[in-house]
């Protein structure tokens, strides 16, 4: 995610619930995805769950920045 981005959700997030909850399922997804990134050698299983959170992360940002964005333009 994008600096300008990451800035606009933390910007927005504390008066959206939905969008805070996004969000704190983001960082823990960083954090596990991180823990597995870290890993000499993954199992087969820790690939897949990789790659599965990947792509949970990635709908995540896409909903994230959707509803920033939509309050960011009822805020303006």
């Amino acid at each position: 995610m994008e600096r300008s981005d990451r800035d606009l959700i933390e910007r927005v997030a504390p008066g959206n619930f939905e969008l805070h909850k996004l969000y704190e399922r983001h960082k823990q997804l960083e954090e596990r995805l991180d823990k597995l990134g870290k890993k000499a050698y993954m199992t087969p299983a820790e690939e897949q769950e990789q790659r599965q959170l990947k792509q949970v992360k990635l709908r995540g940002v896409e909903k994230m920045l959707k509803l920033a964005n939509a309050n960011q333009n009822l805020a303006a």
